[in-house]
């Protein structure tokens, strides 16, 4: 017989690498860590996951290639990649690098909706735990100072032009600026934290699985490992079906935690029979529990992108890498869904190349969505396929907020002190199109670097150029002012960022809806937790990493205490 572990890990992303290193330092504990991607053992991460730009993102080898979503529902929007990470530290080795913990008041509600244990004062300890924030003073009591992962911020002072244009027209408008966005909680402007080290970034798997954890030898890390399949015998689930290196093999443990991150998740609950009974029957799966919340209750932050071309002193220096740099905190109008239910990104760098720079974006985020969606099984002829369907504006109060956020927008772009600085700009309603300017290739490469040249000489060919991700002939001015064209355009222009969570969410026994306890473990079988976003209840306001490696520090605490 092989080993039995203690714990089988299944996703070394985000949650996973938390994980394996807080349950390994238990040396009496046997822990295995799989992960489907490549290994970025400590000296051998690549140069492009390791740049503080993240020029990971774009490279094909490090994410899942067959995860589609649809905008809306299957039957009225076709399906679209949707990148997740698929190496060694999942998603935040491939992510913007921003970490924002979201606001008190969101902890505070997943605790109302039955989360217990999980309001601010719960979690605050664990954020502290997980961060080295080398900005804030020793003793403020909201920041921890030795934890694995460091956090930083752009300082104000080295805001490129555009950022602080916006800035200004913050200030103008007798808007406080805020200093420290983890830890005031109110409308301003403020620099955007970011886990990284002064010159590369800070993801879980080179902060969480540094050479000396990964020295431990009751620590077993497997990678070019597909997890199959849960294993159960009965309602007990016992181990996992896995393909390494292209081998079939299975491993076997007391107690499996799935960290596949909310998309993937789920669609392991359900091909293993926990799930929504009469749809795990009608996509020919037994059943082995019935619940309902397994797939329910996707969420993601809904944005429009709205992008300008920089005229020349207003780009961002090339010697900056960064691209996000600061974000603007403010509550919508529509009533019942504040405060502080949005944000407007603000970014003066939109790709890689020397066209990039020469690009800002603002970016009106809805935090707090009242839309949801699902993942589900869906059968393709003999085969048996996950169906993701975010349902983006869904509830007409959703569109209301990000119709007023790009109206936001224009009035920011247009305003005496952001004006000056661009030659043109357009809502981003062929998000493809823009995806494609960043595929990693030579011809990109090269073409941005002659249209960036020609911005400099010609600068009326910004117009085309951009003109090309937006619908014919729309004028920012005239939309600003015609309600039912702003309507029209934000629905065409719709995206969601990649902060998928909500699908096994925790809640209380008696809530049908909830698929775990507080502590992750699986309602009605034994030998299952999910820890990862799939576990929020709903989304907080900011990214979702952080909260979710707080939220892997916290589960694994827990454990270790013998909960």
């Amino acid at each position: 017989m092989g080993t039995v572990y203690d714990y089988v890990i299944v996703g070394a992303g985000s949650a996973g690498c938390v994980m394996a290193s807080r349950l390994s330092a238990k040396s009496g504990s046997r822990v295995l860590l799989l992960e489907a991607g490549q290994d970025t053992a400590p000296g051998t991460e690549p140069a492009d996951v390791l740049n503080t730009y993240p020029m990971s993102y774009f490279n094909p080898a490090y994410a899942w290639s067959a995860i589609r979503g649809h905008t809306r529902r299957h039957d009225n929007s076709p399906a679209g990649p949707f990148r997740q990470g698929r190496i060694m530290g999942g998603t935040s080795s491939i992510n913007g690098m921003v970490a924002l913990r979201g606001t008190p008041d969101d902890y505070d509600e997943w605790a109302a909706l039955g989360a217990d244990g999980w309001g601010w004062d719960d979690v605050l300890p664990h954020f502290r735990a997980l961060e080295s924030d080398v900005d804030s003073d020793p003793d403020n009591p909201l920041h921890g100072k030795d934890g694995p992962l460091p956090i930083r911020r752009v300082s104000r002072d080295e805001w490129p032009p555009f950022v602080q244009g916006v800035d200004g027209w913050s200030r103008n408008r007798q808007v406080a600026p805020i200093h420290d966005l983890n830890g005031e909680f109110r409308e301003g402007v403020g620099a955007l934290p970011l886990s990284r080290f002064p010159d590369k970034r800070a993801s879980t798997a080179i902060c969480y699985l540094d050479a000396d954890v990964r020295a431990r030898e009751n620590l077993t890390i497997v990678t070019d490992a597909h997890v199959e399949r849960l294993v159960t015998d009965g309602a007990r689930v016992t181990g996992v079906a896995t393909r390494v290196d292209g081998a079939a093999t299975e491993f076997s443990g007391q107690e499996v935690i799935v960290c596949a991150g909310a998309l993937q998740s789920p669609v392991m609950l359900l091909r293993a029979g926990i799930g929504p009974a009469a749809g795990l029957r009608e996509a020919g799966v037994t059943v082995v529990a019935d619940r309902a919340g397994v797939g329910a209750n996707l969420l993601n932050h809904a944005v429009v992108y709205i992008v300008a071309q920089l005229r020349r002193d207003a780009a961002q220096p090339a010697a900056m890498k960064s691209h996000s740099t600061a974000t603007e905190r403010f509550s919508s109008v529509v009533e019942g869904c504040g405060p502080l239910d949005m944000s407007m990104s603000i970014s003066s760098k939109i790709g890689w190349h020397a066209l990039g720079r020469r690009v800002g974006a603002l970016i009106p985020t809805l935090l707090k969505p009242e839309s949801s969606g699902n993942v589900s099984l869906a059968r393709d002829g003999t085969d048996v396929k996950p169906r993701i369907e975010f349902n983006y504006l869904d509830d007409p109060r959703d569109r209301l907020r990000l119709v007023d956020g790009a109206r936001r927008a224009f009035d920011i772009l247009l305003s005496p002190e952001v004006r000056p600085l661009w030659h043109c700009a357009y809502p981003v309603s062929r998000p493809n199109k823009m995806r494609a300017l960043n595929d990693i290739t030579t011809f990109n490469s090269v073409r941005a670097k002659i249209l960036a040249g020609l911005f400099d000489t010609l600068p009326a060919i910004g117009r085309p150029v951009l003109a090309g991700l937006s619908e014919p002939g729309v004028d920012i001015a005239e939309l600003a002012k015609d309600p039912e064209a702003l309507d029209e355009i934000v629905g065409k222009s719709i995206a969601g960022v990649f902060h998928p969570a909500g699908t096994c969410r925790m809640g209380a026994a008696d809530d049908a809806a909830a698929v775990t306890d507080p502590q992750g473990r699986v309602y009605g079988v034994s030998g299952l937790r999910v820890v990862d976003a799939s576990l929020m209840p709903r989304l907080p306001r900011g990214n979702t990493n952080l909260p979710t490696i707080m939220m892997a520090e916290k589960v694994s605490a827990e454990m270790l205490a013998g909960a």
